[in-house]
This record gives C-alpha cells, sequence and structure tokens, in this order.
C-alpha cells in the first residue's frame, strides 16, 4: 500500500513539474506587427473579454478604475500603476510588447520593492479562471482591454 502512494505521489509530481518545464514564454512580436497594431488600435472583442480577466485577476490591486486603487492598494509599500496612463507616459503610444511582458513575467516590476507581481503566465498556465485556451490567448485579450482603457490626451492633460 506504503509503495502504491509513493508511486502515485511521484507520477503526480513528475506530472506538474513536466508541465512546468513545457511552458513557452511567448516570444516577443516582430517589430512590424507591432507597428501594424498600433495603427489598428485594440481589438474590442478581445478587450471585452479581458475585463473578465482583469476583474478576477487584476482589480484587487490596481482597482476597478485600472488607476491604481485597488482595495490591497493601500497595504502594498508601492502604489500600483495607473494602466489607464501607459499610453500617455510613452508618447502616445501603447506599449504592448512591455505590457505583455509584464503581465507574462518576462519582465520583473519593482511595485512592492522586489519582483513581487505575480507572473500571470505561470498562474494563466495552471488554472482556467480565464476562461481563455491557454495563457498566451489570457494575456492578450488583458492587454487588450488595458489598451482600450487608456485615457485620451485631454482627459490626461486636465488638472484633477
Amino acid at each position: 500500500m506504503r509503495n502504491r502512494i509513493t508511486a502515485i505521489a511521484t507520477t503526480v509530481t513528475l506530472a506538474f513539474g513536466g508541465l512546468a518545464v513545457a511552458q513557452k514564454t511567448p516570444e516577443p512580436s516582430k517589430p512590424g506587427a507591432d507597428i501594424l497594431q498600433q495603427a489598428a488600435g485594440p481589438d474590442v472583442g478581445e478587450a471585452a473579454l479581458g475585463s473578465t480577466i482583469y476583474l478576477r485577476y487584476c482589480a484587487v490591486c490596481h482597482g476597478r478604475s485600472l488607476k491604481g486603487d485597488g482595495p490591497i492598494a493601500v497595504g502594498l509599500i508601492n502604489k500600483p500603476v495607473d494602466l489607464t496612463a501607459l499610453a500617455a507616459k510613452n508618447k502616445g503610444t501603447f506599449p504592448y510588447d512591455k505590457v505583455v511582458a509584464m503581465i507574462d513575467g518576462r519582465q520583473t516590476t519593482r511595485m512592492h520593492g522586489t519582483p513581487d507581481m505575480p507572473v500571470w503566465g505561470d498562474v494563466f498556465t495552471l488554472t482556467e479562471g480565464t476562461d481563455a485556451p491557454n495563457a498566451e490567448i489570457a494575456i492578450k485579450r488583458l492587454t487588450h482591454y488595458i489598451w482600450s482603457s487608456q485615457t485620451k490626451a485631454k482627459e490626461a492633460a486636465q488638472p484633477k
């Protein structure tokens, strides 16, 4: 009986370990593709699907408004970034590839003094909570939602 339990535990461990090793980080898009996507703007359908992912995984820190005012933001060392101002801070161009990289974990963030923002690419791979067929599509949908929520230049320039 003990050998059977050990065998089952070993099989489960190897299976999950194999999943972790088999994960492939999405490759950055080609420079020309980014320019074409910028011209087209965010995909409204992907953005709509991304809003659900955002509310489930991101709003707790970044807030429903995407402005960094989520319910646990006050307990963090550094305030979460205002996701509605990413294009404004990047000379009017939404930094699509950088946002994808931040979400999927290819880049670190210093939000909490250390790179403590979850590596969502890994999380999305292990959960079905995104309603997406895979992590890359979940990240794409989330990025299009954030992109679609950018403040317009006039709104960003107005005093608060």
